[in-house]
């Protein structure tokens, strides 16, 4: 019988484990990416923590909105940008259908110039987090998140430097339903329809209940090995985990035995969705890694090694 631990934690817009070792990049890989973030406009990541739970259960960056400053979550989970609070009101921006126009939008010192976004008001802190950044901003770029750097670039694919081609290992990515998904290797078979989403960075692989039982080999709850009631858009959830069985591989990753989870009050979660999906990956399994994202007219997911 598994033994079952209880932590209950309150969190905004995002999913907490705790966070691995974490393994620093050879030194001439580390030489590389400072000189690439030292001569192309970057952003720094500021990790959201919750003590004694995780300190990187959230990454935000610093997003200027013509001339404003204040901090996004990067959540690849979204479809679509999300502005929060009464800024728009306050600034005059044209709206339409719930979207408004910002003039200007800059990520660090990156500038995608005027965007339309969504607008939430009911949501969150507006002098913590003014939004979150969605895949519609990031879509037809190359996004390299240097997590044991604390760092993420959006460029263009000729930005590219040619040793970043050479050390990227590739696996391929599928654009849909205004999702990104991967494809995974678990116990020695396929396992896709897996969307990446940054939103929920501290957890690895969520599934509905039942592939969570044929992953972990649980007969039910009883058995999980973590409980947690945790907080997302406003609601509490039981989420529920266990050692999966078996390696996952993805890429130039290997990981032994990763934690997989389910939700308990939406144990059929993902088979609900109006378009096929099997459950999301989240940050945790990549926080030692350097991952490329090439969400180009042929997407896929890269690791530099």
């Amino acid at each position: 019988m598994r033994r079952s631990r209880y932590l209950q934690c309150l969190l905004v817009c995002a999913l907490f484990l705790p966070r691995p070792v974490e393994a620093e990049p050879p030194p001439d890989l580390r030489s590389q990416l400072d000189s690439l973030f030292g001569q192309t406009p970057s952003s720094p990541i500021e990790w959201v923590a919750k003590e004694g739970v995780s300190d990187r259960a959230a990454m935000k960056v610093p997003v200027k909105l013509d001339g404003d400053t204040c901090r996004f979550q990067v959540d690849t989970g979204l479809d679509v940008t999300l502005l929060y609070g009464n800024i728009p009101a306050k600034r005059g921006w044209e709206t339409c259908d719930g979207m408004v126009h910002v003039p200007r939008m800059e990520i660090g010192g990156m500038d995608l110039g005027p965007v339309w976004v969504r607008t939430r008001e009911d949501h969150g802190d507006p002098d913590k987090l003014g939004g979150s950044i969605g895949l519609d901003l990031l879509a037809g770029q190359l996004v390299i998140i240097d997590f044991p750097g604390n760092r993420i670039i959006l460029m263009k694919h000729g930005q590219a430097p040619v040793w970043l081609w050479q050390r990227t290992t590739w696996t391929p990515a599928e654009l849909r339903d205004a999702k990104l998904f991967l494809n995974i290797t678990l116990n020695g078979k396929g396992l896709d329809g897996l969307l990446f989403d940054t939103g929920s960075s501290a957890f690895g692989l969520i599934v509905d209940f039942d592939r969570w039982k044929t992953l972990t080999e649980c007969a039910g709850p009883e058995q999980a090995e973590t409980e947690w009631i945790v907080g997302s858009w406003g609601r509490a959830m039981t989420i529920l985990g266990a050692p999966a069985l078996g390696a996952l591989v993805i890429g130039s990753a290997r990981i032994e035995d990763p934690n997989v989870f389910y939700i308990k009050e939406q144990p059929d979660l993902f088979s609900n969705w109006p378009f096929p999906a099997n459950g999301l990956i989240g940050n945790a399994l990549f926080f030692d890694r350097v991952v490329v994202l090439d969400l180009g007219i042929r997407p896929r997911f890269g690791l530099v090694q």
